[in-house]
């Protein structure tokens, strides 16, 4: 059995919703700047001027901002872990809070664009295997 710090319940987890929405869409805000400034980068790395004093300096630019876009990515991402709320996957939106259901342990799923938490899977399983929370799994979850 894993320990994580926190379980949460499904009321718990939803009223978390509007800081991981804002969360996630600064991520995936970072996603998007690192992904073009390493094309432009590559581009540059490309070129037949790479030579040149200029472009040296442009592609340190470049490396230092991706080096910099990565450490706020991770630390964002280590910020939520220590709440103990799990970014599965940026670009999918896709976030994992620890839960008890009948006695094991679960992850409650959120897929950016849904409302509210509504599914949870198992621990070894993922998003795919998601079940739908019923009104009778909700006295099953806390602490």
């Amino acid at each position: 059995m894993a320990v994580f710090k926190k379980y949460f319940s499904i009321e718990e987890a939803n009223e978390q919703l509007p800081a991981v929405r804002e969360e996630l869409a600064h991520l995936q805000l970072l996603q998007r700047q690192l992904r073009s400034t390493y094309n432009h980068l590559q581009t540059l790395k490309k070129s037949k001027l790479e030579e040149s004093r200029k472009i040296k300096d442009d592609i340190f630019i470049l490396e230092s901002s991706i080096e910099f876009l990565q450490i706020e990515a991770d630390s964002l991402i280590r910020q939520l872990e220590h709440e103990n709320i799990y970014i599965k996957s940026v670009s999918h939106g896709l976030v994992d809070f620890p839960a008890i259901v009948e006695g094991k342990e679960v992850f409650l799923c959120w897929k950016q664009g849904e409302e509210y938490v509504t599914h949870y899977h198992e621990i070894s399983t993922s998003y795919e295997n998601r079940k739908k929370i019923f009104a009778t799994d909700d006295d099953q979850l806390g602490e």
